[in-house]
């Protein structure tokens, strides 16, 4: 059971860091916040999202999305053959969650940003810590 959730788990961010990756590559990360905005409002009216669409920092998160979206491959390698890969598992994780801890550093030193961004915090610092836990009871090392 531990291992099926380790595998869901990293896929499931695998997915989120290829299509997240690809969608700022492709159109920007103006488009795509507004889009996970919009998501977000499904759930709660969080207001607008502004100030993403600057040339300076557009142009530095489409070169930090190629990154993002070979993270989700090396994701989908290690959640197709977690006995292969188990190694690697540990650091995959603790990368996500060191996203997180970013996240929440930027927090304190600037104040809070837009719900969303807190939302993906929150997930960045949750879902690393519960997959470890998997990835221990799997014993796959």
């Amino acid at each position: 059971m531990a291992l099926r959730i380790l595998q869901f788990g990293l896929y499931f961010i695998g997915l989120a860091a290829i299509l997240i990756g690809s969608s700022i590559a492709l159109i920007g990360i103006e488009r795509t916040g507004q889009f996970f905005v919009w998501v977000l409002s499904w759930i709660r009216d969080s207001g607008p999202l502004s100030d993403l669409g600057q040339p300076n920092d557009d142009s530095e998160l489409r070169f930090y999305s190629v990154f993002f979206i070979a993270y989700g491959a090396l994701l989908f390698q290690a959640a197709r053959k977690p006995i292969k890969y188990a190694r690697r598992i540990p650091l995959l994780l603790a990368l996500f969650f060191a996203g997180g801890v970013v996240r929440a550093i930027s927090y304190i030193q600037i104040g809070p940003p837009h719900d969303l961004f807190i939302l993906l915090m929150a997930i960045e610092l949750i879902m690393p810590i519960v997959l470890y836990i998997c990835w221990r009871a799997a014993k796959l090392t």
